[in-house]
């Protein structure tokens, strides 16, 4: 060996030996995150992988099936249809206990991949860039701060969505903990909870990323769907008026104070939305084309909506309503449509209820036939009967303006739609009458639209007469978002209001404006004040973010997983059980408590059929007790006093509002 390369390899050596020590003391942040900055990226590379796969998907049916479509409904609808089919894989990988990480992985590879051997993948990469084309182009014609807005909101909601699920409520309580359950146990179990048989295809998706560990990947999927509601929403309002309006949909959507949290949580809602719109347009297109597989597309998205929410059977009654008023005139014509889209639907949906009718006997579990773990006393606590307005008519007047403001709603975060919906009604309203003498495309929508709308807002009203549990907005966003098709119109029908003296165009703009960075200043200071990118990043531990956000909640999963392996934990007043890794027995509706004591007479006659259930703890929320006792009796009080005296307390977080008991073996 020459002295020269020789000297170079010892110069090699002596650098090498002097960084690696330099940096093991040191030890740069940069590499303290390494490993989080790992996580971010297969996070993000998960989501990913996901929706592409489902738009891979999407554009292998829609290859089959020849339907003259535009590029970016094919690719909205496509997504949601692939998107939609892996949630029912996904589910069915879990029934069969055959959910494991290498076959999904396998899934979502093998989609793309025959996507782009058969070209359906070229189609789907233009589609994406005509409507990128298309939304630059239609931007030019609107007000240039929706576009920096709307940018400002996506990239703040999608932050938001890398942290840990901590502060969404229902995620906690059963969007996570289904399909964490499906994971854990190898398949389904009947388990006493009404929630674990609802319509479980969004959770079917979160399997997916929750298989590899990657629980912020669901809030992700959320945020996918609120993007394709919106785009939806912004492309068929270009197709009816023009590229001005369409924008307007994107300001009307910003207006939503609750849409950002939402889309930003692992939730159900906004695909709910995005499959309904999609079912408007898809019988809109057959309406005004006459082909019939827009009545089979119409059709598969019932069925995808009524896999996520019960309250989705308003979507088909809308379905029915408008093909029969379409054919008001010869009403045996509506025969057909109404069995093609229903028997596609029921299709569609069927896997949710037959499971609920194999493993409950009720394809419609816990509802109208009961079953398993369910009785009157439940139905009654349950449905909340006399607790809601009345039929008060001032009350039912003046819900509008009682749900606008949201003072009321059951959840601070999730109800607060904002004030544009108030304050265009009257522009909706000037649309519809203007729509009379229309061209029959734009009249049509219209039809669908409103129809849609005053079944969901009527169906929503009746429940918040009968009982304040359904006193929820985000309810009535399925029926609500359609609207902003007509509201968009209608902004711009605000010019003929305008005066050399006064213009109320640019007042309203200015105004909106205003609102609208109102309302992201806010959402951007609690995102900024959360910090989820230090998480995210792996700057900030999972556990110093959740005892931040949620100390109570995250005080009282530590309490339960300090416990034996083998443990059984019975919760009192806790829907919530994501995070606890042991065998729990959550609170669903917060009635384990009252529903014991009516059933057992005695507490001794109650801990003896704990014992035989096979509960080793109970986990009780006293400041959820405390909050109850004001409506509960002075006995419920007692014996509940009594029952702790019977047990014996083993912790307790630090603020006292859990406290975990052992059952005495004698």
């Amino acid at each position: 060996m020459k002295p020269r390369i020789a000297l170079s390899f010892v110069f090699i050596l002596w650098m090498g030996s002097l960084l690696a020590a330099f940096f093991i003391v040191q030890k740069p942040d940069a590499m303290m995150v390494a490993n989080g900055i790992a996580s971010l990226i297969e996070t993000i590379g998960l989501v990913f992988l996901f929706t592409l796969a489902g738009t891979s998907i999407g554009y292998l049916i829609f290859a089959q099936s020849s339907l003259q479509i535009e590029s970016t409904p094919r690719l909205l609808i496509s997504t949601g249809i692939g998107m939609g089919i892996l949630g029912v894989l996904g589910f069915g990988f879990a029934v069969i206990g055959q959910a494991r990480p290498i076959f999904l992985l396998i899934l979502l590879i093998a989609a793309p991949l025959f996507a782009l051997i058969n070209r359906s993948l070229s189609s789907a990469r233009n589609d994406f860039r005509q409507m990128i084309l298309d939304l630059k182009d239609s931007a030019k014609s609107a007000p240039a701060w929706i576009t920096w807005f709307a940018l400002l909101a996506g990239m703040l909601t999608f932050f938001l969505a890398l942290a840990p699920p901590v502060e969404a409520f229902d995620a906690l309580f059963y969007h996570l903990v289904l399909p964490t359950w499906w994971l854990k146990d190898g398949g389904l179990r009947l388990v006493n909870m009404p929630h674990y048989w609802f319509p479980s295809l969004a959770e079917g998706m979160f399997l997916f990323p929750l298989a590899f560990g990657k629980d912020s990947v669901p809030q992700l999927i959320h945020f996918v769907f609120a993007l394709l509601t919106m785009l939806m929403a912004w492309d068929w309002t270009r197709k009816l008026w023009n590229p001005k309006a369409s924008w307007w949909t994107m300001a009307i959507f910003l207006s939503m104070p609750s849409l950002t949290w939402l889309a930003a949580w692992a939730y159900t809602d906004l695909a709910l939305t995005f499959y309904s719109l999609a079912v408007l347009y898809a019988l809109w297109k057959w309406k005004t084309t006459s082909d019939q597989r827009w009545l089979i597309l119409c059709g598969v998205m019932i069925g995808f909506a009524m896999g996520i929410k019960y309250t989705s059977f308003i979507l088909p009654v809308a379905v029915f309503v408008v093909i029969v008023w379409w054919n008001r005139k010869k009403i045996l014509d509506a025969i057909k449509p109404i069995g093609m889209v229903g028997g596609i639907g029921i299709l569609a949906a069927s896997p949710w209820y037959l499971r609920n009718w194999i493993w409950t006997g009720n394809p419609f579990y816990p509802f109208i036939f009961g079953g398993p773990y369910w009785d009157a006393f439940r139905a009654n606590w349950y449905a909340g009967a006399g607790t809601g307005i009345g039929w008060n008519v001032l009350g039912i007047l003046s819900l509008p303006f009682v749900t606008t403001l949201g003072y009321r709603d059951a959840n601070y975060f999730d109800g607060r739609f904002g004030p544009l919906f108030l304050i265009l009604f009257p522009a909706v309203l000037w649309i519809l009458w203007k729509s009379r003498n229309d061209e029959s495309n734009r009249r049509e929508a219209l039809t669908t639209i409103l129809l849609f709308s005053i079944i969901s807002v009527l169906f929503w009203t009746y429940g918040v007469i009968q009982t304040d549990h359904l006193f929820q907005a985000r309810l009535l966003w399925p029926g609500l978002i359609p609207l902003i098709l007509p509201m968009s119109a209608g902004i711009l029908e605000l010019k003929k209001l305008d005066t050399r003296r006064l213009r109320i165009s640019f007042i309203f703009s200015t105004l909106t404006a205003l609102m609208i960075f109102v309302f992201l200043l806010d959402f951007g200071l609690q995102v900024i004040s959360r910090n989820p990118l230090a998480v995210a990043a792996g700057i900030e531990s999972r556990q110093s973010y959740s005892a931040r956000e949620q100390p109570d909640y995250t005080a009282a999963v530590e309490l339960v997983n300090q416990t034996a392996n083998d443990a059984y934990i019975y919760l009192i007043d806790e829907p919530r059980s994501y995070g606890m890794n042991r065998r729990v027995q959550p609170d669903p509706i917060n009635d384990n408590l009252p529903h014991d004591f009516y059933l057992y007479p005695t507490n001794n006659d109650l801990i003896a059929a704990w014992k035989k259930i096979g509960y080793t703890h109970i986990l009780i929320s006293e400041k959820a007790i405390e909050a109850a006792a004001a409506s509960n009796t002075s006995d419920f009080i007692s014996r509940f006093d009594n029952l702790k005296s019977l047990l014996v307390e083993v912790g307790q977080t630090g603020n006292g509002s859990y406290v975990l008991y052992i059952i005495p073996h004698q």
